[in-house]
């Protein structure tokens, strides 16, 4: 039993840093995952949506300084109940939303309501978009975990473990960085977590060491590590981006599908139930084997009945990462492809003009108005209509176009709101919060590069 409880000591300990720290990473977007719980259609929750950021905060903060505390025998019967409820709470909500993935999936419409009633969270949000966990997926991870949890609950309320010595601290971070080593290594492509984990559990190690054993002063140590993180990648864009529209990726190939790829592709088939005009019996058929039966030559069924027709996956595949970037001029006009082909062009991107900060006008406005006087062509995408993105160009003498584009896509390019990008011929070249836009020819000393 001892050797079982410092084995899941440090599994979950390790565990909790990485998965807390990968959303610290990203709060922002974790914050967005947090919305599409709360919706009225999923827990129904509106009322928390205005407060994702402070709620995401606290629980990814919460997050890796249990796992620290864990690792390092703090408070034994606090952290692991803590824990314990966290993971419980999470099996709960990952099966859940697997279990409404599964609902829509055998969902059937009636006359009285045509389309699933539901709005089902597609990836949990676990680890962020570094690893994107369908709901069944986390189901699964959440009931390992449990069972990882469950000896360290047990043995901590039983008093089997205590606060560290010394040589226990060291041996307890040194199997942990092995292990948080080549899980960076090998799935997140990002050694930051082992260098986090030094300094943070470190700090903690030199204040008990110094300070004696007072736990709370030992934890104030890595909150102050772990707030300083969440603090810049917050107040700016991400330390390690995981999505399509990194800097490096060619726009291009993130938007190839599975044809293109030479991949299997996902399979959606209609389903039909038609009714037997004589005896009244229904049959439900898929759209080819509604095909290839030649029902509907049959006079004696009736066409399929249009309130209890409906689709569904029936078959997994590849999906371009990026899907819909469609930005628009107000005429209609697609221009994703005018874009894409450009040898240089800045994206100004605003996911919602109405909380564009105002503090960034003046210096997206300057450096824009040189871009373009060096013949570097600028547009601003957001998902605005045409009379307020008019109203707002022209309320602050913006002088670039507006094209407009699906907001849940601007909010994924990134960020900020607003945010620069750079890109040549497709690629995207670099990116700055508004906070972090140089002057123009600062940043043209550098070839607009990191």
């Amino acid at each position: 039993m001892k050797y079982l409880t410092i084995f899941c000591r440090v599994v979950v300990g390790s565990l909790f840093i990485v998965s807390g720290l990968i959303k610290v990473n990203d709060v922002i977007g974790f914050g967005y995952k947090l919305e599409e719980y709360f919706a009225e259609s999923a827990l129904n929750y509106p009322g928390l949506i205005p407060y994702v950021i402070p709620i995401a905060i606290f629980i990814v903060v919460g997050e890796v300084l249990l796992g620290v505390a864990l690792l390092l025998g703090a408070w034994p019967r606090l952290t692991t109940s803590l824990i314990m409820f966290m993971t419980v709470f999470f099996l709960w909500l990952t099966n859940y939303t697997a279990s409404c993935i599964d609902r829509r999936e055998v969902f059937k419409p009636s006359a009285e309501m045509k389309s699933f009633p539901d709005t089902c969270v597609e990836t949990c949000g676990c680890f962020g978009d570094a690893i994107p966990l369908e709901p069944r997926q986390s189901f699964y991870k959440d009931i390992v975990l449990l069972i990882l949890v469950l000896p360290v609950f047990i043995a901590a309320w039983r008093k089997k473990f205590a606060l560290n010595t010394d040589s226990e601290d060291l041996w307890y971070l040194g199997v942990s960085l092995v292990l948080i080593g080549v899980f960076s290594v090998f799935q997140l492509k990002w050694l930051f977590p082992v260098s986090f984990t030094i300094i943070a559990v470190g700090m903690a190690m030199v204040v008990k060491r110094y300070a004696g054993p007072k736990v709370w002063l030992m934890a104030l140590a890595p909150l102050l590590v772990t707030g300083y993180v969440q603090y810049y990648t917050y107040s700016h864009l991400p330390l390690k981006d995981y999505r399509a529209y990194a800097i490096g990726n060619n726009l291009i190939d993130q938007m190839k599908t599975a044809t293109e790829l030479g991949l299997p592709e996902p399979k959606t088939l209609a389903f039909y139930t038609l009714k037997n005009k004589i005896t009244g019996e229904l049959k439900e058929l898929d759209s080819d084997a509604y095909h290839e039966s030649e029902i509907w030559k049959d006079t004696t069924w009736t066409a399929p009945i249009a309130d209890m027709t409906y689709t569904r996956e029936v078959q997994k595949g590849y999906r371009p990462k990026i899907q819909d970037f469609k930005p628009t001029d107000f005429d209609g006009v697609e221009m994703k492809d005018s874009l894409l082909a450009l040898e240089k062009c800045f994206w100004v991107i605003s996911k919602d003009l109405k909380t564009w900060d105002p503090s960034a006008t003046a210096r997206v406005k300057a450096f824009c108005d040189k871009a373009q006087e060096a013949g570097i062509p600028v547009f601003a995408i957001t998902s605005a209509d045409y009379e307020q993105a008019d109203a707002f160009r022209h309320d602050n003498q913006l002088a670039f176009p507006f094209l407009v584009n699906d907001g849940t896509e601007l909010k994924i390019i990134i960020r900020s709101n607003p945010g620069l990008v750079y890109l040549e011929k497709a690629v995207v070249k670099n990116m700055w919060a508004h906070r972090d836009i140089l002057e123009f020819e600062s940043a043209k000393a550098d070839n607009f590069l990191p």
